[in-house]
């Protein structure tokens, strides 16, 4: 059969099918207004029967009166050409596009989520609550600062004796174009944030989407800097799980988790402790104020976030 035979009607409608390359559902043809904007996980469209495309081609119509009522309340954006996670608290709607050109979930449809830090968790959201992990990466960063100061001294006392042999040397032994700055390579503590949201949703079981932990800089890689970054990220991730509890699981409880390995905390401590890490959150935001890692309106933000005003 060649490019130019003449195609068999839609199977949808019966209209003409044009273009070489036509859309087939079921091994038949679909004309390009009744495939339209497909917005499905796994190339579903290559396991659906033509009956099943119908069914499809309904939900997406309902799901465009969603878009009509969906305000923009708030927007989570992963980067330039990453996820951006479009929110209506009020009508309790999320999209996964900026445009509203995707499906459009109702909170109603989101069973729970994770946001992780490689494969640890730094929050959990379910009907349960909403659960905090206190991350290790601040700790183990810090723990670094000695090694990191010793290599960039190292790497500093390098460059410095390249110069001056160049300078000996009338710039023709070393470095004769001036250019003695080497890359530092500190390995990152973790390699991304990764999201997994869970659906009860006729089309989607899950979603997911990641976006990349900070790196040390590499030319002069300095611990204040990096948690500077990683505050900033953190937060972002921060923001995501709040707005999906507020979608999903309005006025559910939270609750702040120690790190593995430590003791688990009761039903009749947990309001205490709750109070603890609060406290100790608080503090842990002012000593990165006063290193000027953040700004103090940052500061004020989150000590009025945790407190709950």
């Amino acid at each position: 059969m060649g490019l130019f035979t003449r195609k068999d009607p839609c199977a949808i409608c019966g209209g003409k099918v044009k273009g070489l390359l036509s859309w087939k559902i079921d091994g038949q043809y679909v004309c390009d207004d009744c495939y339209g904007t497909v917005d499905l996980p796994n190339n579903a469209t290559n396991y659906m029967t033509i009956e099943d495309f119908r069914g499809y081609i309904a939900f997406r119509d309902e799901n465009k009166q969603l878009k009509e009522q969906f305000q923009i309340t708030q927007e989570v954006d992963f980067g330039w050409f990453d996820t951006k996670f479009m929110f209506d608290t009020t009508n309790r709607l999320l999209c996964m596009d900026k445009n509203l050109s995707k499906t459009i979930f109702e909170g109603k449809h989101i069973a729970s989520f994770v946001i992780k830090e490689d494969s640890s968790p730094l929050f959990e959201g379910s009907a349960s609550g909403l659960r905090r992990y206190i991350s290790s990466v601040p700790d183990r960063v810090m723990a670094l600062a000695p090694q990191i100061n010793q290599i960039v001294m190292q790497e500093q006392m390098q460059r410095d004796t390249e110069r001056l042999l160049d300078r000996l040397d009338d710039g023709k032994l070393n470095n004769s174009t001036g250019t003695y700055t080497r890359n530092i390579n500190i390995p990152k503590p973790f390699q991304q944030f990764y999201v997994e949201l869970r659906f009860n949703h006729p089309y989607w079981d899950i979603f997911t989407a990641d976006m990349d932990a900070p790196s040390f800089n590499t030319n002069t890689p300095d611990v204040n800097d990096y948690l500077h970054d990683y505050n900033q990220s953190s937060m972002i991730m921060e923001q995501l799980a709040e707005a999906l509890m507020e979608i999903a699981f309005p006025g559910a409880p939270e609750q702040v988790v120690n790190p593995v390995g430590s003791a688990a905390v009761s039903s009749e401590e947990s309001a205490s402790a709750a109070a603890v890490d609060t406290v100790t959150e608080i503090q842990r935001f002012k000593a990165l104020m006063d290193q000027g890692i953040i700004t103090e309106e940052e500061f004020t933000a989150k000590k009025r976030q945790l407190l709950g005003i």
